[in-house]
Order: structure tokens, then sequence, then C-alpha cells
């Protein structure tokens, strides 16, 4: 958990977060959108997620048709 502080109107929390206020996140739920740390040490994930790998085979239906049309 990160203390931060919103730098714009934000939801969070079940409440409306006015600039200024102070409340602490899960450190996942951080955005700079709206929000700096109170921390000046702490620093965001910064790792891009692994995207999701489907293990499904591709069925003719699903491949685009690339037959040019007659």
């Amino acid at each position: 958990m990160v203390k931060v502080i919103a730098t714009a109107k934000g939801y969070y929390g079940g409440r409306i977060r006015e600039v200024g206020d102070q409340f602490g996140v899960d450190d996942a739920m951080f955005s700079d959108k709206w929000m700096k740390s109170a921390d000046p040490s702490w620093k965001p994930d910064t790792k891009p997620a692994a995207p999701a790998k489907d293990k499904t085979p591709a069925k003719a239906a699903d491949k685009p048709d690339t037959k040019p049309a007659a």
C-alpha cells in the first residue's frame, strides 16, 4: 500500500477524492493520471503486464478470408 495525494478529482475506495486529499491505495491501483505518491522514494511498478497467450488453435472459420473478391 502506498500513501498518495490526489492531483485531480477522482474516485477510489467508495468515495470521490478531491484535489489535495491524502489516502492509501494498493500499489496495483496507483494511477499517475490523478494521483501522486506522498513518498518521493516510492516508484510504481513499470513492468508491462505479460500478454495472455491463447493456447487454442484457430479454426478455419476464425481465419480471415484472404482470397480476392470475384
